[in-house]
């Protein structure tokens, strides 16, 4: 296609060439074969009428090409000097107007071939800027793209790409100002092409992010050296601001042909492997495999999955019940959610949940279930205002600056009692930002909910998080209350519920199964229980039967199918 057009290019050169030099010789002959008096005033309009087509004719030419330019200039130089020599030894003074029309010409072909000499320049600079990172002077992403283009086009019979992504580089930023981390860029930078062979392709992504492309290698071995060199050059410390930084890498590396044969392909399989090499310690190479690949796709599914179920509010809230542990009391329920794919199959929770975590999805879940579940109970806790209905939030969701307003507007829409609700929330939010949670909570507890702090024991921890954050319940995970088998398995829970009581709040199990685990944390003063001992998440009509007295026998619990999609 590109040899196409160039041809085409050509031809239309030599065709305006051709009839440039038909008008200049036409006009050359008309000059120096007549005398021009003013009786042959039709030839002295028809010479205008040529020199005006010669000019818009050198404009196409000129912008053409530049030897279109010389080759205008240099007609016109001929032209000019018979008109001059014309008027000045035939004294052909008619001849002034068409020898100011050939120098206005040249004057504008001179314009006109410095702007598009100018744009010319601009556009080489436009395209250097596209193609380099300007902090580092190293090509970009598209140059990276281009480059193992240019590899396969090459018929190379192998290259490996590798994406290396700095550990915790924001702690650098962060404490040492952008500045310097944009100097420690330059530094990283620097020190792997002195390190990087002459053919070697070194790149910056963007952020922290880099790339290698390796085409020249003997063995799988060697080549692992030298990848290997490249995460050790880190190794040396960086002086910012007169303080010692510590830096380290995590790589990922895709093969041509081997893992695949498009470019773009590639790249994405080295970033997948990267993230793994990230999750499996940071520091360290990674080379791609194919279950990478599955578990990427798997997760791209599921998202695509959950998107559909919130389009068609395909989503199923079970309710499971919470009752007090000496008198099987019902204090309320817990919202569970449940989906299913397309073809009716259920996807368990452990699944979906940390995939709408990643992409965050899970603040339209999280509206949704809020929304739904509140419609659902509205009713109910109305007549029962000491139900409480519990509903987990994420730690994502919770921290958006825009949770209140959500929590808010389904409010306002459900018209729920605030009294009646209680929001669970796990560890995992101390992590994120202590400050921010604890003002968040408080603008939750100022509402007149209930807070709940989920799977405690599980996660982090700390005492100095539980005395700031105000919480009104613990809830202990499962797994101790799995470990009760006897009474030297209790202390762990001792410890919890004792602890508990220390800071006013209440505790509830989950995962009761069995009755001397009930027992056990009734004789330690555990406040409430959940599970199948005395209760099965159940479906909103059941839920509804139990509140009303009607017994729902846990042991038979109905088969939840999935929601019609509307």
């Amino acid at each position: 296609m590109e040899e196409k057009t160039i041809l085409q290019q050509r031809l239309k050169f030599v065709c305006l060439a051709v009839l440039f030099c038909a008008l200049v010789a036409s006009e050359s002959l008309i000059i120096s074969g007549f005398g021009i008096t003013e009786e042959l005033e039709f030839l002295v309009n028809l010479l205008g009428v040529l020199t005006v087509l010669q000019i818009l004719i050198a404009i196409f030419l000129v912008t053409i090409s530049k030897e279109g330019y010389y080759y205008v200039m240099i007609l016109f130089a001929v032209e000019t000097v018979i008109v001059a020599v014309k008027m000045a030894f035939a004294k052909e003074m008619h001849l002034a107007p068409m020898l100011a029309m050939i120098l206005l010409g040249i004057c504008v072909q001179y314009v006109i071939h410095r702007l598009i000499i100018s744009l010319t320049t601009k556009e080489e600079q436009v395209e250097e800027m596209s193609h380099k990172d300007i902090l580092t002077d190293l090509p970009n992403r598209r140059s990276v793209k281009e480059h193992m283009d240019e590899l396969i086009a090459a018929h190379s019979e192998h290259y490996a790409v590798a994406i290396i992504d700095i550990d915790n580089f924001k702690n650098v930023n962060d404490t040492a100002g952008h500045e310097s981390g944009d100097e420690a860029l330059g530094q990283i930078a620097e020190r792997w092409k002195d390190i990087l062979g002459p053919n070697d392709f070194l790149a910056r992504l963007g952020g922290d992010e880099f790339a290698v492309v390796i085409s020249e290698y003997e063995s799988l071995e060697s080549l692992d050296r030298m990848l290997g060199n490249i995460l050790s050059a880190l190794g040396e410390k960086f002086v910012l601001k007169d303080r010692d930084y510590y830096l380290t890498a995590s790589m990922g590396v895709a093969f041509y042909p081997g893992d695949s044969i498009d470019a773009s392909q590639s790249l994405k399989y080295a970033d997948m492997a990267m993230y793994v090499a990230k999750k499996q310690g940071r520091n360290q190479q990674v080379y791609f495999n194919s279950i990478m690949n599955d578990a990427i796709e798997k997760n791209v599914k599921l998202e695509t999955i959950i998107r559909g179920a919130l389009e068609a509010n395909a989503f199923t809230l079970l309710y499971q019940p919470q009752f007090r542990t000496t008198d099987k009391k019902l204090r309320g329920f817990e919202t569970l959610i449940r989906m299913w794919d397309i073809n009716g199959m259920p996807v368990s929770p452990a699944e979906f949940i940390p995939i709408a975590e990643q992409s965050s999805l899970i603040k339209d879940v999280d509206r949704w279930v809020l929304s739904h579940a509140m419609f659902d109970f509205m009713l109910l806790v109305e007549k029962n205002p000491d139900l409480v209905l519990s509903i987990n939030i994420s730690a994502l969701h919770l921290l958006d600056e825009n949770f209140l307003n959500d929590l808010d507007e389904v409010l306002e829409m459900t018209k729920f009692p605030t009294a009646c609700l209680e929001l669970e929330l796990t560890e995992t939010v101390m992590v994120e930002s202590v400050d921010h949670a604890k003002e968040v909570l408080q603008q939750i507890k100022d509402r007149g909910i209930q807070i709940a702090l989920d799977d405690f024991g599980t996660g982090y921890s700390s005492l100095k998080y539980l005395k700031d954050l105000p919480i009104d319940l613990l809830k202990i995970d499962k797994t101790f209350v799995d470990s009760i088998k006897d009474k030297k398995d209790e202390s762990f829970i001792a410890a919890i519920i004792s602890l508990s009581q220390i800071m006013n709040f209440a505790v509830i199990s989950e995962g009761v199964e069995e009755e001397y685990q009930r027992q056990v944390l009734a004789d330690l003063g555990c406040d409430y229980i959940q599970g199948f001992l005395w209760g099965r998440p159940l479906m909103l009509e059941d839920a509804r039967k139990l509140i009303f007295g009607i017994p729902v026998r846990p042991e038979e619990p109905k088969e939840i199918s999935p929601p019609k999609r509307r």
